[in-house]
């Protein structure tokens, strides 16, 4: 038994020694629950707030905490509210346990010497106070860890590295963490997670007792474990970056899900269309893993909806900083069969809906403070007008002057917003699956077979463009590449000269 490391076990055969540990194990654990009488942790202090309760200051806390320590490298968080989670956040000896730190290396060098409480009071909840009580918090922590690695560094240790805390403890609500990624956040909870068994264990038969500061200091800043992080491989362009898309299981939607993906952001895909939903978000979950990607089911009309979808966001990442704003709808149909309801269901998807959307991904960027991009997928029809879809043309040129006045407010906050306007995209588009197909190609007196050969012919480069032609332009306008391009529209059309911008 080596202490603050385990057990090591010895045997002719592997199977041998795997049996030993179990009966090592076991015991260990009949030992304990004969041990240990009293309530663990030293008792409840408080209760854990209702689930919905916690889950709504958790979807407040994530991104006011992640804007506070993603200045040098941007960070993705988790949550989690298990049982022994809460156990532990509830309990009278939460913030003494909490201070010693864990009790092994496999535990220390995944979540750092000891968790940040945050400053809240479940019996008497007051979320905006908290928030307001997050700086002091944050600076505290790390003046703490700059206090430790002084205390303990030689000569020969590496320089100081992100001194933020990687878990943080919230009184009657749960855990966060937050990594360079979603997977090493969820990881580093789960190593949390065995700590506090670890605390319930000892400190329930005895004394707990973390592992010694200096020895943890070693182990942190030891040269070898230094020489492995300088050979990590470059992030790429988004790693750490969270985005949310609507219309995110459309042709247009996945296609930029799937650039965004490529590039190292996690994803949620937002779609009113439950089925499809589930369906891409599996997909994509088995190509680049569950930890880059979520769903949310999301009606861009519903302001209900819209603020749930944002929290969902929170919840599952931390945040937002990229917005591809993609949802929409197509109608067609002369000016004197033009219906109201079809006027108002044009102007509530692709102009009411991209202003709720656009306002909640303000508020997010706001609070977390550290900038964004937000690009609304618009349309050639924005610019030039067409023969029998005047409430499609005119709800798609309010989106697109919505994001030059977004552009204007966005500014002094480092939150870029541009456009993309697609024309003609056919294939793989779910607007072009329902009678907008049959309604162009009888505006322009055509079958629908020869529809995209019509629309081709028309661009001045005589070419198609398809969903990926898209995804690349809004990927160029959501990375560092565009970082000095704000309020502009780039179009993506092979070519039409009526929807110049100049």
């Amino acid at each position: 038994m080596l202490g603050g490391h385990g057990v090591f076990t010895w045997g002719d055969t592997a199977q041998e020694c795997y049996e030993t540990t179990l009966r090592i194990i076991n015991r260990a654990d009949e030992w304990l629950a004969t041990t240990i009488t009293g309530a663990a942790f030293g008792g409840p202090a408080c209760a854990p707030l209702p689930e919905a309760e916690r889950r709504a200051v958790a979807a407040a806390l994530m991104p006011a905490l992640r804007g506070k320590i993603s200045a040098t490298q941007p960070k993705v968080g988790h949550f989690n509210d298990s049982a022994e989670v809460l156990e532990f956040v509830c309990a009278r000896d939460r913030d003494a346990l909490a201070a010693l730190g864990t009790s092994c290396p496999d535990h220390f060098l995944r979540t750092k010497i000891r968790p940040l409480v945050v400053p809240f009071n479940p019996t008497a909840p007051d979320l905006p106070a908290t928030l307001a009580a997050l700086e002091d918090a944050v600076a505290a922590y790390r003046a703490d860890y700059a206090a430790y690695y002084d205390r303990c560094r030689r000569p020969t240790s590496p320089k100081m590295r992100d001194p933020n805390a990687v878990v943080y403890l919230v009184p009657g609500v749960g855990m966060i963490t937050f990594a360079a990624d979603k997977a090493t956040a969820r990881i580093a909870g789960e190593f949390y997670v065995n700590a506090i068994n670890v605390m319930r264990g000892a400190n329930g038969a005895d004394r707990y007792v973390g592992l010694d500061e200096q020895e943890a200091f070693d182990i942190e800043y030891w040269l070898l474990e230094e020489a492995k992080l300088q050979r990590l491989p470059k992030p790429k362009s988004l790693a750490g970056q969270i985005a949310l898309v609507t219309g995110g299981a459309g042709g247009i939607g996945r296609a930029t899900v799937e650039s965004l993906l490529g590039e190292g952001a996690a994803v949620v895909l937002a779609d009113i269309d439950a089925a499809s939903l589930d369906s891409t978000v599996q997909d994509f979950a088995k190509r680049f893993g569950k930890d880059r990607v979520a769903g949310v089911r999301l009606d861009v009309t519903d302001e209900a909806s819209v603020c749930a979808g944002f929290d969902a966001a929170a919840l599952a990442f931390g945040g937002v900083d990229l917005l591809v704003s993609n949802a929409g709808i197509a109608s067609s149909a002369p000016i004197e069969e033009t219906s109201l309801d079809l006027w108002n269901r044009n102007i509530s998807v692709l102009a009411t809906g991209y202003f709720l959307v656009a306002r909640e991904a303000f508020k997010v960027m706001k609070t977390q403070g550290t900038g964004g991009a937000i690009v609304f997928i618009g349309s050639k029809n924005a610019l030039a007008a067409s023969p029998n879809a005047s409430a499609y043309c005119t709800a798609k040129a309010a989106e697109l002057h919505l994001a030059r006045c977004l552009a204007l407010e966005g500014a002094p906050l480092g939150i870029r917003v541009n456009s993309v306007n697609p024309d003609a995209v056919l294939r793989g588009s779910k607007i072009w699956s329902g009678s907008w197909l049959q309604e162009r190609a009888e505006a322009y007196n055509l079958s629908t077979d020869a529809l995209e050969d019509h629309y081709r012919q028309r661009s001045l480069l005589k070419r198609s463009v398809y969903p990926e032609d898209i995804a690349a332009a809004v990927l160029f306008f959501c990375t560092g590449a565009s970082a000095k391009s704000t309020g502009n529209i780039l179009n993506v059309d092979a070519g039409n000269a009526a929807a110049f911008t100049r």
